[in-house]
C-alpha cells in the first residue's frame, strides 16, 4: 500500500480569525512600539548604573574633578559618573508611536557627554569669597559671615570632556528587542 500525502485543510473561523489579529499587529504594532520604548528607557539607565559604553567602561573622571565632588555632603569622588545630581540620570524618557520607539533625553548637557569635546572658557573677571576654616581657606558663598572677598583674573581656557556614550544598543538589547516583538505577536495569537 502506498501513500501517496497526508493533507489538512484549514477553514476554521477562529485560525482566521487569529491570522486577523496577527495581521492588524503587524500593520499597526503601536503596543509592541510601547513596550520597546519602556525597555530602552531601562536600557539606558543601565547604561549610567554599570558606567558602560559600546566600546566599554567609561573613562574615569579627572583626579581634579573627583577631588572637586569629595566634599561635607558628597563623598562620591570618582563613584557615579554622570550621577552627581541624577538630573541626567532622571531626564530619559522613552516614545513611541505606531512606527518607532524612541528614547532621549531634553537635557541641554547630555550631548557634550554622549559625544565628548571641548568646552572654551573666555578670560573674565569675577568675585571670590573665602573663609578660614580649620587652619585652610575655602571657597564660601557671597552670603557667608566673616568672609573675604577679592576680585580675580581668570584667563581663558579650554575644557575638554570625554565622551561617555549613554545612548546606543548593544547585543543584548537587540535580542530584548526580538523576544518583545515576538511576544507581542505570541500574545495576539493566543500561543502560549
Amino acid at each position: 500500500m502506498a501513500v501517496e500525502g497526508i493533507r489538512i485543510t484549514v477553514t476554521d473561523d477562529q485560525v482566521l480569525a487569529t491570522l486577523d489579529r496577527i495581521d492588524r499587529a503587524a500593520a499597526g504594532p503601536g503596543e509592541i512600539m510601547a513596550a520597546i520604548a519602556g525597555y530602552l528607557v531601562q536600557s539606558t539607565q543601565r547604561h549610567f548604573e554599570t558606567e558602560t559604553g559600546p566600546a566599554g567602561r567609561w573613562p574615569a573622571l579627572s583626579p581634579r574633578t573627583a577631588n572637586r565632588r569629595i566634599g561635607r555632603s558628597r563623598r562620591r569622588g570618582t563613584a557615579n559618573i554622570l550621577r552627581v545630581t541624577n538630573r541626567l540620570y532622571s531626564s530619559i524618557t522613552g516614545d513611541s508611536t505606531e512606527k518607532e520607539a524612541t528614547v532621549g533625553t531634553n537635557v541641554i548637557y547630555a550631548a557634550i557627554h554622549q559625544l565628548g569635546g571641548e568646552v572654551k572658557k573666555a578670560a573674565r573677571v569675577q568675585d571670590i569669597h573665602l573663609s578660614m576654616a580649620k587652619g585652610r581657606k575655602r571657597f564660601v558663598k557671597a552670603s557667608a559671615k566673616r568672609k573675604r572677598s577679592m576680585t580675580v583674573q581668570v584667563g581663558a581656557h579650554t575644557i575638554r570632556i570625554p565622551a561617555r556614550p549613554f545612548l546606543y544598543l548593544d547585543s543584548k538589547d537587540f535580542a530584548e528587542i526580538e523576544r518583545i516583538v515576538a511576544d507581542g505577536f505570541r500574545r495576539e495569537a493566543d500561543l502560549p
